[in-house]
């Protein structure tokens, strides 16, 4: 936790203190009644069902300091009020980047803008004091929650920006301006909400023009959409990535049991790097944070040791045991690309048994969501043994895939008949992949085979 004192919120933010001292230093900060502990700091925010001040009461109760809008009444415990504190969470962060000279890395994408987070953080390790989003916090709460959570000696914030509309990634860019913005693909994510990929383009787009005056963008060459928007940066040096041309360029990508290998090419020079997460779309992600490595002051042996040195554990595929299965679990989100990387990696992972695909519904994918899910559908078939489609969107993954190989999918409509359906289907050293959108709650599903254990 930064070193944060209620002082630096009523000079930052224009706060009125309540009940607390100027020099109290904050223990924590949090949006979580539950969370609250002695001298913690509650953000009282409007949610879509209750508002934050409901828990004001209980989180004076257990020691921990509000932030409250000044509607608020009445004030009763120790309390900083603001006029908003969403807006003002933002201020403050922005402050202390600003006061403290953070150095930020601000990255968005459609597909993988989380584990490039992942990697440039582990980069940027090897040298520097390092602070980065935690999980999917990638909003205007979630981002200055965990800039204030990140270390009191971090030098360098790594910042995921994500957006469901337009003039979104904007603001997160006032409140954490890159010093270096990548932007790793641009895809129909959001298509439901921003209506067409050039919005999508746009959208994305934002973090360029947040960068600061002296800032580098790092591009993915192969995109055209990032390439497009790489053509009317003028202002700013670009460094590229890309598996023909580029800055930095993905020369080979090789999956073994356990980990990846990834050899770059890089100013004459082979740089092999190995990861310990599975999947070939991390070629680019490697790529991606070596270059961010480079345009930060880092030679090639400290990206690479940083690199190899990232927790196998924040890879969004997770290879699990469950008895004599494996399980690939991927279902933060899903979407037609991503669904397909998934569905490489299950065919390219060694067993004695089949592989099993079990896919569920692709979401937000707008006038995107039949062909997406029939491309699934499609991939399904040349990669998979066995599909199971879950969903009434995936119904369309099962129908593609039967077409291009008959009887290899079956539809159900939800979890419990999927569950039913494994516990039926299932062998011995089958290979099983669990990937849809968030909003599935595939996690139930695997916590379910889990509790089963697999097949006697």
């Amino acid at each position: 936790m930064m070193v944060v004192k209620v002082k630096d919120i009523v000079d930052f933010c224009s706060a009125r203190a309540w009940g607390v001292e100027l020099d109290d230093v904050l223990k924590d900060v949090t949006i979580h009644s539950q969370e609250v502990r002695p001298g913690s700091l509650f953000v009282a925010l409007p949610g879509t069902r209750t508002h934050g001040h409901q828990f004001v009461p209980d989180v004076w109760a257990q020691g921990g300091i509000a932030m409250v809008e000044k509607t608020y009444a009445p004030i009763t415990g120790p309390s900083l009020v603001v006029d908003s504190p969403l807006m003002a969470m933002g201020t403050l962060t922005r402050s202390l980047v600003d006061t403290r000279h953070i150095t930020v890395v601000g990255i968005t994408g459609s597909v993988g803008k989380t584990s490039a987070k992942e990697l440039i953080a582990a980069t940027l390790q090897s040298k520097f004091v390092v602070g980065k989003s935690q999980g999917n916090y990638n909003t205007a709460i979630g981002i200055p929650l965990s800039f204030l959570r990140s270390p009191d000696s971090m030098t360098h914030f790594v910042a995921e920006m994500g957006m469901r509309a337009l003039g979104e990634i904007a603001q997160l860019t006032t409140i954490t301006p890159p010093d270096v913005a990548v932007i790793t693909n641009i895809g129909p994510n959001h298509l439901e909400s921003l209506g067409s990929i050039k919005n999508i383009q746009r959208a994305k787009g934002e973090i360029l023009q947040g960068l600061k005056p002296q800032g580098t963008a790092v591009l993915n060459a192969d995109d055209p959409l990032v390439r497009e928007l790489g053509e009317h940066l003028s202002d700013h040096p670009i460094l590229w990535f890309g598996h023909k041309s580029g800055d930095v360029i993905i020369d080979r990508v090789h999956m073994l049991d356990t980990a990846t290998e990834v050899t770059l090419l890089y100013q004459g020079d082979a740089v092999t790097i190995r990861i310990p997460w599975l999947g070939k779309q991390h070629g680019a992600n490697v790529a991606a944070a070596f270059l961010v490595g480079t345009a930060l002051g880092l030679c090639p042996d400290e990206i690479r040791r940083g690199l190899e040195q990232v927790d196998p554990g924040t890879g969004r595929l997770q290879r699990r045991s469950v008895g004599s299965l494996t399980i690939l679990a991927d279902y933060y989100n899903a979407s037609p690309l991503s669904t397909t990387m998934s569905l490489q990696i299950l065919a390219a992972h060694k067993t004695m048994g089949r592989r099993i695909a079990v896919l569920g519904d692709m979401l937000e994918l707008g006038s995107q969501e039949e062909p997406g899910h029939w491309q699934v559908g499609t991939a399904a078939s040349r990669n998979a043994d066995m599909v199971l489609a879950v969903g009434s969107r995936a119904r369309i993954i099962a129908k593609a895939a039967n077409l291009e190989k008959s009887g290899v999918a079956t539809w159900v409509a939800n979890l419990n008949e999927a569950f039913a359906w494994l516990q039926t289907q299932v062998r011995a050293d089958d290979v099983i992949l669990l990937k849809a959108s968030h909003g599935m709650n595939f996690d139930e599903l695997y916590q379910r085979l889990k509790d089963w254990g697999g097949p006697s």
